[in-house]
């Protein structure tokens, strides 16, 4: 079929040219041709002409091609650890693939791992993919991923089996199904659910033990297998006494005649976080707001309040510990105490009260400077502002806070840097005096919080009296504590990695280099230190990455440096033990993924059954349209250059050029 973009009569103004052309040069004129040789010559003149004017419309052939292809098998072979662990570990397709080669398109993927298997991923990787036939051989101990027969269900080709592995009940005892939540919290206890199965084991007993990092044993219960087909489930609360990452291993006493004992023990990682967190509240003098305070802080449980007079810091009674995350401020500096050095290196919050000495408060250059020329006090009540961005509140919590009665604050005139934000101002009756009552800032080394005015235990009085609840009191105190408190990473190195891998995957760590205005650079090397073996980060667009080689189960602590700048972390490789949970063979999933795609399941002493059905498989035929360009065909070239020199050859041999 011929194509053109122009309309079908244009191909008529070809032929008008050829004709006109050859008319105008054979039969206007005077020439010494016969009347044949006239015409005949025309004739090869309208032939070229209106071949060279047709190409000029740009034409094209449209044409249906046909392609034949092998058939495509995939050959998928299960090398994981229980495969290697049967009497069919030394089984191999290579005959099959041999046999295979001539008439079909073979791809062999070896998939599992020592630890696990996954089915249905590899099912999922060819369904959208033109396969004939598709070949799984494995023992059918699927324990990873999504559901075969639910993968299955949605490709259009047919999986033939074939079955590896032993059938046959063993007499063993393992651990499956370990669950628990992988992170708890300091000093608190968490529960560890561990299921118990053994088979030929009945009247045997055992025991199972738990220990810790240090091989501490933290708990141990006899079980007693009384069935031949065992399980059991055990609920244990363990207590999370150090933080960090936690190794707990769970492990079960071996019985005369297992088969097994490699799956007689697990281990689990638990991130045992340190949140709750030290505020010390120093104050000038003993004062109700200090008790306010106190159960205002404590009411989230991740905080614990020390109260510390004054006078016991600066005469060096208390010291401060590296588990203080903050300092509360009452009344101070004052007359009677005027350094508060001991809380210098902490982020604070300021209780601006009748007794702080306000010269002194300024000499700390806070960012929040008071300038008062009399010495007298103003009773002021919250008024919100809305343009505050650092944490917010709820509507409700805002709404009562305006409602409750007014603090002590001192009289003067507040002057902020430029960097503090107000939450609340102070309203003295129904005016907005627009100086602070409660404000903020992140600014700095270390974040600061001010509240102009004492009595806050008259606030959390009345909160109850108004709502049975120090709620609102108590959030608008927690979130001061909990913005105030939090950690400011200054390390101008930082690392990014999971606190837990499995064992035999790539374990990729990413990290972040700051330069002194803490802009993302990557102009240095950075290295690090895994259990004394070096490696370097490469370097890319969003910093740095690395990728080390897949490593045994443990934990392992690692310290990066660059630039004079060091991080340090730690991150642990779970084991794989699924594939020693079940040491035999399930050929019922084998059965079921044949059944349901209209495949066949096939011993693995015989396979020539299966290698006479592949070797059936009809090639696919492809069809597709083809558009090829006129002036790129060579023929239609090669036959305007015959026609143009047909015409030159006679006129020559007639003695007229």
């Amino acid at each position: 079929m011929i194509l053109t973009d122009y309309p079908w009569y244009f191909v008529l103004f070809c032929l008008l040219a050829g004709a006109a052309y050859a008319t105008v040069l054979y039969f206007a004129g005077r020439n010494t041709f016969c009347r044949g040789w006239r015409w005949a010559l025309a004739a090869l003149r309208f032939l070229s002409v209106s071949a060279i004017a047709f190409l000029l419309l740009a034409p094209m052939s449209k044409q249906t091609v046909n392609e034949r292809q092998k058939p495509h098998v995939v050959l998928a072979q299960d090398i994981s650890g229980s495969v290697r662990m049967s009497a069919d570990s030394s089984f191999s397709l290579e005959k099959l693939i041999a046999d295979l080669e001539a008439s079909c398109r073979v791809s062999y993927v070896p998939f599992g791992t020592e630890g696990s298997t996954d089915i249905g991923a590899v099912l999922d990787r060819y369904r959208n993919d033109d396969v004939a036939a598709f070949v799984l051989a494995s023992d059918g101990l699927h324990n990873r991923g999504d559901n075969p027969t639910s993968v299955a269900e949605h490709l259009s080709f047919h999986i033939h089996c074939i079955a590896l592995g032993d059938t046959t009940v063993q007499r063993d005892a393992w651990l499956a199904n370990l669950r628990c939540n992988r992170i708890a919290m300091l000093s608190s206890t968490f529960p560890v659910e561990v299921t118990v199965n053994a088979t030929l084991l009945r009247d045997a007993n055992t025991r199972l033990s738990i220990h810790n990092n240090d091989g501490k044993l933290l708990h141990t219960q006899a079980v007693a297998y009384n069935d031949d087909d065992f399980s059991a489930t055990y609920t244990i609360s363990l207590p999370a006494d150090a933080p960090g990452l936690q190794r707990y291993t769970i492990s079960l006493a071996p019985v005369s005649g297992e088969t097994s004992l490699s799956n007689n023990t697990l281990s689990v990682y638990i991130d045992v976080i340190d949140s709750r967190r030290k505020v010390v509240l120093f104050a000038n003098a003993p004062h109700p707001d200090l008790a306010a305070l106190k159960g205002a802080i404590e009411s989230n449980p991740n905080y614990a309040v020390e109260v510390v007079m004054a006078a016991d810091a600066e005469s060096g009674k208390w010291k401060a510990g590296d588990d203080v995350s903050m300092a509360v401020l009452h009344n101070l500096p004052s007359r009677n105490h005027p350094s508060v050095a001991y809380a210098n290196a902490l982020p604070t919050i300021s209780i601006v009260g009748l007794q702080t000495d306000l010269a002194r408060f300024n000499a700390l250059h806070s960012g929040m400077e008071i300038v008062a020329k009399v010495q007298r006090s103003n009773e002021v009540t919250a008024l919100h502002q809305t343009d505050f961005t650092l944490f917010t509140l709820d509507e409700a919590d805002i709404t009562a806070l305006e409602a409750l009665p007014p603090l002590s604050a001192p009289f003067g005139e507040a002057r902020l840097t430029a960097d503090i934000q107000t939450l609340f101002s102070a309203r003295l009756g129904n005016i907005d005096t627009r100086q602070p009552l409660v404000a903020a800032t992140a600014q700095g080394e270390q974040r600061r919080a001010w509240i102009w005015g004492e009595g806050l235990w008259h606030w959390r009085l009345a909160d109850w009296q108004s709502h049975e609840s120090h709620n609102h009191v108590d959030h608008l105190v927690g979130q001061l504590v909990s913005f105030t408190a939090m950690q400011i990473d200054r390390n101008r190195l930082q690392v990014e990695a999971e606190r837990t891998y499995a064992e035999g995957e790539p374990i990729v760590l990413r990290a972040v280099l700051y330069n002194e205005n803490y802009e993302a650079v990557n102009n240095a090397d950075v290295t690090l230190t895994v259990e004394g073996a070096d490696y370097t980060f490469r370097r890319d667009a969003g910093g740095y990455s690395l990728t080390l080689p897949p490593l045994d189960e443990g934990l392992y602590h690692y310290r990066a440096t660059a630039n004079g700048q060091t991080a340090e972390g730690t991150f642990a490789v779970e084991a794989m033990n699924l594939e020693q949970q079940r040491l035999g063979a399930d050929h019922t999933l084998l059965a079921t993924l044949s059944t349901l795609t209209g495949g066949t399941l096939y011993s693995a002493s015989d396979l020539r059954p299966l290698t006479s059905l592949l070797k059936t498989l009809k090639p696919t035929i492809y069809t597709h349209t083809r558009y090829a360009e006129f002036l790129r065909l060579p023929l239609i070239l090669a036959l305007i250059l015959l026609l143009l020199a047909a015409e030159w050859v006679i006129r020559k041999y007639l003695g007229e050029l």
